[in-house]
Parts: structure tokens; sequence; C-alpha cells
């Protein structure tokens, strides 16, 4: 179900994300969790291009 507009990362910029968070993961795991990776990227660019106006949110609890 992928297209063009599918976000993408190469296993290279993966690995080095990973290394650099210290997560030490080898090939396996980074290749097992990039797919999961792309498909929160996809995610993250879908509440990004929601356009809020200029109202601010807030949440509130009220304790009975």
């Amino acid at each position: 179900m992928a297209d063009d507009n599918t976000p993408s990362i190469s296993i290279d910029e993966f690995r080095f994300m990973a290394n650099r968070a210290g997560l030490g993961m080898d090939q396996a795991e980074l290749e097992h969790l990039k797919p999961i990776y792309e498909l929160y990227m996809e995610y993250t660019a879908l509440m990004h291009s929601i356009e809020f106006e200029s109202e601010e949110m807030v949440v509130e609890f009220h304790p009975d």
C-alpha cells in the first residue's frame, strides 16, 4: 500500500539515529524496526499537517 508520498529513510540513516540514541541494535533488529519507524513517520506527518488555527488547546481535570 506504499506510494510515492510514503516517508522513507535509508537503513544507514536509521542506523545512525539508533546509534546516536545509544540503542546498540544489530542489523537484524534495525531491519525489523525500520518499517515500524516509517509507519510512525506517516502518522507524524499527518499530525504536523493539521492546522489548529490560533486556538489554544487545554486539557483540564476537575475532580468530583
